[in-house]
């Protein structure tokens, strides 16, 4: 057998030319990353150039800003325009911390009103700077800036008294300054202050300080008469301006009293248009307008004396919860004033009837044994002052004693006229024989007339209200719904008595002085929701004061003793909702307390924080708002007198401001914000302005 043959070995040659390839590979390689680091280091400094150039952009903005915001403020010579823009900067070059210019950048500034540009509901100024270079802007800045208002104050005092200090047992929750020195006095723990005080003098004395002490503030100027010389003519064009009734001799004047309509039926005064006043011109003694009788310093009531027997019987009485509807439910609230008690007299014979048939049995601690004794009192000829004086101190049980001015609609029963002089005695009509409420309504009273609104022309009525249809044309409308031409500005030429309940945006502007007889209170507390419904301002050109009355304080009866003390208003403190600047006429004027160092001392002690008591007599002037006042005075002049303050700022006040208050002049920064320039240069600085500006 022959062997299987061997294949001869393949010889196997060499790869000519790897070792090149592998070579240019990496050198390839190398080179894309050397390449690439050069392109990268370029880069990186293109970049950095860039972010130089943006730098350089950015802070030429800036500071065109900065210097715009300094002239503006510092620069009393430069008026802002009523619409668009003014340029300030027209191709400004830019100089940097070393004083070198900043090459190829330029800079124009703008500077122009935001918003609403009347100014109605305050004011900003809208600074843009424009950094650009040959190829266009590369930079737009927008700063928003806030005139401050001086509303945010809570006290503010323009000129300070030697003697005048602020104590214990006082409070002001809100920022405060004096262009003078600001004092306080008297021993630990002294005043409380919540946020910062300043004064152009000096912070001296004991206080509670939980903010800031600025000694050596620079000078706010009080606003001037001229400032506000547009708001007669605001409040004309709208028909709410009017001149008060004069007052001659003790005879005469007029009161304004705030009160809402429920338009809608929904028990409560929410709704915008449901914000209304009313004017009332009295006929009489100007102590029962304003309901301060007596003025003299003991504060007693006494009804030993005719004249003020008549007072007293009149505007004081009880208010009953009444079935007067037939619905068979006592639901209907009725005010009786004493007077009507007196059940001789023709005209309240309905009153004894209905009262009679009510009682039955005793109610609420009201027997008709008693109201039969005390109707024998007031008409028995031997005691008839005694009497009064007795049912007053120590009315039936559940039924304090109340009192209301003249021409309130509930003192209807001895107000609603008939043939009879004053205090009546004929017999009233069917119609009219029914007790005193908000809607039993007369335009014209024993004691004077309402004023009916100059604009109504119509209705305002429209829903299920609970006003009468003979009440609407003596409403003077806030809200535009009712009143197109309104601009929320109210013009009283004169001095006025001020009271109610106040619903709406509104300004009220008095050339003279301005009284309070009562409480004036938004219609919801301004701390509860919905918040910021409600900003009233009140500016005066004279003194704004709190009145010496019987809504207002305490009055003793027949008696100096302690025990003949007695409130006659639902409470036992003052109580203010709006922001007051007193003052722009008058620079000795004052926002103060009539008789501020007279009782009598009813105990009544001011305690909003535990520690800080203080009695005082007529409790806490508590307030939600602020005073900006020309002149500073006392409120109270030791124990058992005038009144403690207990000031809260509304915080509402800080962002809004009643339609046109006074400006302090000053612009606080508001925002920031940054402009796409390729949508800046397409649509130019006058289309940019039209767009931030509505019309006034």
């Amino acid at each position: 057998m022959n062997p299987t043959p061997t294949l001869p070995e393949q010889t196997r040659r060499p790869r000519k030319g790897s070792a090149l390839m592998l070579t240019m590979i990496f050198t390839l390689a190398l080179g894309g990353l050397a390449i690439s680091a050069i392109y990268m280091g370029a880069s990186t400094k293109m970049l950095a150039k860039l972010y130089d150039r943006e730098r350089d952009y950015r802070y030429a903005a800036e500071w065109a800003l900065a210097i715009g915001k300094a002239r503006l403020t510092k620069d009393t010579t430069f008026v802002m325009p009523d619409s668009l823009y003014v340029q300030l900067m027209n191709g400004q070059t830019v100089t940097d911390a070393g004083g070198q210019v900043v090459p190829k950048v330029l800079v124009d500034l703008y500077v122009g009103v935001g918003g609403q540009s009347s100014g109605q509901y305050g004011r900003f100024v809208e600074m843009v700077a424009v950094a650009y270079d040959n190829g266009g802007a590369r930079h737009v800045r927008r700063l928003e800036l806030q005139a401050e208002n001086f509303a945010r104050y809570a006290m503010f005092v323009d000129q300070w008294p030697g003697g005048a200090c602020y104590a214990t047992g006082e409070i002001l929750r809100g920022r405060a300054h004096s262009n003078q020195d600001w004092k306080n006095c008297g021993s630990a723990p002294g005043v409380i202050h919540t946020d910062t005080v300043s004064a152009v003098g000096t912070v001296t004395g004991t206080g509670q300080y939980q903010s800031a002490k600025i000694n050596l503030h620079p000078r706010i100027n009080f606003p001037s008469v001229s400032k506000l010389s547009f708001m007669p003519g605001y409040a004309a064009s709208a028909g709410l301006s009017f001149t008060p009734a004069p007052v001659v001799g003790a005879i005469g004047g007029s009161r304004l009293e705030f009160t809402p309509v429920d338009l809608n039926g929904d028990s409560a005064f929410t709704g915008a248009a449901e914000g209304y006043f009313r004017i009332f011109d009295s006929t009489v003694d100007t102590t029962r307008t304003r309901m301060s009788w007596p003025g003299n310093t003991t504060q007693v009531v006494t009804v030993l004396g005719t004249a003020q027997r008549v007072n007293v019987v009149n505007h004081c009485g009880l208010n009953y919860v009444m079935n007067i509807d037939a619905g068979g439910v006592p639901n209907d609230t009725v005010f009786v004033p004493l007077a009507v008690h007196d059940s001789t007299v023709v005209r309240y014979q309905w009153f004894r009837d209905s009262l009679q048939a009510w009682l039955g049995t005793a109610r609420n601690g009201i027997t008709s044994v008693a109201i039969r004794n005390a109707r024998a009192g007031l008409t028995a000829a031997a005691t008839p002052a005694a009497t009064i004086g007795t049912f007053m101190q120590n009315p039936p049980a559940g039924q304090p004693i109340r009192c209301y001015p003249a021409g309130d609609p509930r003192l209807m029963p001895v107000e609603r006229r008939a043939s009879a002089p004053n205090p009546p005695t004929g017999a009233l009509d069917p119609q009219d024989q029914r007790g005193g409420s908000d809607t039993t309504f007369s335009f014209v009273t024993l004691t004077g007339s309402w004023r009916a609104w100059p604009g109504f022309a119509g209705t305002f009525f429209t829903g299920a209200t609970r006003r009468q249809a003979v009440e609407e044309p003596f409403l003077w409308p806030i809200h535009r719904t009712q009143n197109l031409n309104t601009k929320g500005v109210i013009y009283v030429n004169g001095d006025i008595w001020l009271g109610g309940n106040f619903r709406g945006r509104a300004t009220l502007y008095i050339s003279g002085t301005g009284k309070f007889y009562d409480d004036l209170t938004y219609v919801t507390n301004p701390a509860s929701l919905p918040i910021c419904q409600n900003l009233l301002g009140i500016i005066t050109g004279q003194n704004l004061d709190i009145i010496d009355g019987v809504m207002t304080r305490p009055r003793r009866v027949n008696g100096t003793a302690a025990a003949n003390t007695r409130f006659f208003d639902d409470n036992q403190d003052f109580v203010l909702h709006a922001v007051a600047l007193t003052g722009v006429v008058n620079t000795s004027a004052v926002t103060g307390v009539e008789a501020f160092a007279s009782g009598p001392n009813a105990g009544r002690q001011c305690t909003p924080v535990s520690g800080y008591t203080v009695t005082t007599s007529g409790g806490c002037i508590n307030q939600s708002g602020g005073v900006i006042t020309r002149g500073l005075t006392a409120t109270f002049a030791g124990t058992g007198t005038g009144f403690a303050e207990n000031r809260l700022k509304d915080a509402c006040l800080d962002v809004d401001s009643p339609p046109y208050f006074p400006l302090t002049g000053r612009y606080l920064d508001n925002e920031f914000y940054e402009i796409d320039p390729a949508v800046f240069n397409s649509i130019g600085v006058a289309q940019f302005y039209r767009r931030m500006q509505s019309a006034p």
